[in-house]
């Protein structure tokens, strides 16, 4: 699995050291935001309508990922399959969740955007060092990359 090798394969939040109840209020509060109501994690048709049929492309890219690159969804199931299965459902939400704050503001235009592609190569090699270790370590670097994405999109 290439982690944030080249184009995105980004993960999502997650807090050990804040408690299992930070992490469920974060993925309630931002899933609402962000997600169809059918929880199913698709993202708001709404929030896309504003990429260029371009962006969404990209989008589409980093979700699903290309050829030699694994995209957002194959690593989110790799990462939630890391923390024991009572933590899997919150994961899986707020994974799916910082997914979708990164892949858009990634996929948008360079002269605009305000995550790009070597921060993208950074949080990788953090995440794949944390997951070496295990989940505890893991989940505090996904919290420091989701508190960093929410610092650039304010």
């Amino acid at each position: 699995m290439m982690i944030f090798s080249c184009l995105p394969c980004n993960y999502g939040m997650a807090d050990q050291f804040q408690g299992d109840q930070r992490t469920q209020e974060i993925a309630s509060h931002n899933n609402k935001d962000l997600l169809n109501p059918d929880g199913l994690g698709q993202p708001a048709e709404e929030v896309l309508a504003t990429l260029s049929p371009g962006e969404r492309k990209w989008f589409h890219r980093f979700q699903e990922g290309i050829p030699c690159f694994d995209g957002w969804k194959k690593i989110t199931q790799a990462v939630v399959e890391k923390f024991p299965e009572h933590e899997r459902e919150t994961r899986m939400a707020a994974m799916q969740t910082l997914g979708f704050k990164i892949g858009h503001e990634w996929s948008r235009d360079n002269r605009v955007r305000k995550v790009n592609t070597d921060m993208l190569r950074a949080w990788g090699r953090e995440l794949r060092k944390a997951g070496a270790e295990n989940h505890v370590q893991l989940a505090q670097a996904l919290y420091k990359i989701d508190s960093e994405v929410d610092t650039l999109l304010r």
